[in-house]
């Protein structure tokens, strides 16, 4: 992934396109590269495979004609998919790979887990502080009448002494280490068939100028990008869990009339607001990795957002951005931090179980790094597409 140049210089001319949208994140760049590379390997080695099984002038003859097809949608589809936005992408190189973190640990790698809770003030020292009093009287309604213990840094004289070669178990070194975790990916498929007649494809060419090769690949090919999108949120959704659990009518689920404490739209949309922001310290608490960044919701949270004056859709990065469930997904920033995102395919097929245009709207909080290595969830692409060509009796 990190040897990516001598690929970009090959792949330079599809990368910077003309007819197509630049691709101006690095990452998003190198990991396009990648694929293309795969892709191009996949069609030789298939090109290969059928050209030895069949006669000249065959069906393996008609591999070479996917490639510029392929390629362009590659291209055109892959930097778009909306994972490099709220979860991590690490390409693989085979169909199978390995995905690698590493935990920081107390004494060794069988150890506890540092770097997480709070830091444990006496794992570094050896004399222990003494034990915290109170002093003067109870305040009135504390809130714990356990009284916290801190431990203090070692003196000069004791610190010098650790390591004595004499006394190795009395004085030694408080110890960490890391541990390599790793998680097995295994490339998955899709696939679709799409049937044509000679006629068909006599008439298509005729009256409208259309090869129905070409318009059935793209229609394939749009419609498994369109559902590994959908598979990313989906996969949000299924494995998040319940947010709005404290000062609420009913725990997961933020009533706007009885919950928010405002007295007219505004104030109602802020309380939501808020609601948001107490989800996004449970991730910080929960993760300590930091507080939530990602908010994906439906049509009408965005809207509520924008019109209490807390959605910035007039972004210096993108221009003219709106909340349009038909178009741009990425909808502004929230409070200068949340990027905003919405579904535009939320409610569809689910029926409603309240009253009112109010009812099943729903938001989504989540983190994402700057690093593409720090996410919750990782799609790994391989091979985007693969198109082989049949003649049947049928068709």
């Amino acid at each position: 992934m990190f040897n990516t140049e001598h690929l970009q210089e090959k792949w330079q001319p599809v990368l910077e396109h003309p007819d197509l949208p630049e691709i101006k994140d690095p990452y998003r760049r190198a990991v396009t590269t990648v694929i293309l590379e795969n892709q191009e390997k996949a069609m030789s080695e298939d090109r290969e495979f059928l050209g030895e099984a069949t006669p000249a002038n065959a069906t393996g003859a008609n591999i070479a004609n996917w490639d510029p097809i392929l390629i362009s949608l590659v291209r055109r589809a892959m930097p778009s998919l909306i994972a490099y936005d709220i979860c991590g992408v690490q390409p693989m190189t085979g169909p199978t790979g390995l995905i690698f973190a590493m935990k920081a640990r107390y004494t060794s790698q069988a150890g506890n887990e540092a770097l997480f809770n709070e830091a444990n003030t006496a794992f570094a020292m050896q004399k222990a502080g003494g034990t915290a009093t109170q002093v003067g009287a109870d305040v009135v309604s504390a809130i714990t009448t356990t009284n916290y213990s801190v431990q203090h840094g070692m003196t000069t004289t004791t610190a010098e002494g650790l390591g004595n070669a004499y006394t190795p178990t009395v004085n030694a070194f408080a110890e960490m280490a890391f541990s390599i975790e790793k998680s097995t990916v295994t490339a998955r498929s899709r696939a679709l068939k799409a049937e044509y007649t000679m006629e068909l494809a006599q008439d298509l060419k005729a009256i409208h100028g259309l090869d129905a090769e070409t318009e059935l690949a793209n229609i394939l090919s749009a419609e498994i990008l369109a559902e590994i999108n959908r598979e990313v949120i989906r996969t949000i959704y299924i494995t998040s869990k319940n947010g709005a659990q404290t000062n609420v009518t009913t725990a997961g689920t933020f009533d706007l009339d009885t919950d928010s404490g405002g007295r007219w739209s505004v104030e109602k949309f802020k309380g939501l607001m808020f609601s948001m922001e107490r989800d996004a310290n449970v991730i910080a608490r929960d993760t300590r990795r930091g507080k939530g960044n990602i908010l994906i919701c439906s049509a009408d949270v965005a809207s509520a957002m924008t019109m209490a004056g807390l959605l910035d859709y007039q972004s210096a990065l993108q221009d003219n951005l709106n909340v349009d469930s038909t178009g741009n997904t990425f909808a502004g920033v929230l409070n200068g931090r949340l990027k905003v995102y919405v579904d535009p395919y939320a409610n569809m097929g689910v029926p409603y179980t309240g009253s009112g245009a109010s009812a099943n709207q729903y938001y989504c909080v989540g983190y994402k790094g700057t690093s593409p290595y720090d996410a919750g969830l990782f799609y790994c692409p391989y091979v985007p597409l693969q198109m082989v060509r049949a003649v049947g009796e049928n068709s």
